[in-house]
């Protein structure tokens, strides 16, 4: 399982650390970007922010504890209007011109 490491610089921007990130294999639940290494590990979505704890489009309202109990549903349309699953988040993600290492497929709900 791939873990995420958090880390605060002097600058209080926040950075990622840790292991080199395998290829994406799976759709983040939020964003819909083939994004995270595996499902349910509790990995962040570089494109979103989203922490993947194993709640799929099928639990499109049930509240997210990693995620400050926001549901999947209020996550998705953030996204959509923010470009983060929360807006203060949005300072943290990918900027859509550096999405294109992965690749967005976009569900029908």
């Amino acid at each position: 399982m791939l873990n995420w490491i958090k880390r605060r610089l002097g600058n209080n921007d926040l950075q990622w650390e840790g292991p080199v990130v395998p290829e994406p294999r799976v759709q983040c639940p939020c964003c819909d970007y083939i994004s995270l290494a595996e499902r349910g590990s509790y990995q962040i979505c570089p494109v979103c922010f989203w922490e993947d704890d194993g709640q799929d489009v099928d639990e499109l309202d049930a509240p997210s504890g990693p995620n400050h109990g926001l549901t999947l549903r209020q996550g998705r349309r953030n996204f959509h209007d923010f470009g983060a699953y929360e807006s203060d988040m949005a300072k943290y993600v990918l900027l859509p011109e550096q999405r294109s290492r992965f690749r967005l497929q976009e569900r029908q709900l």
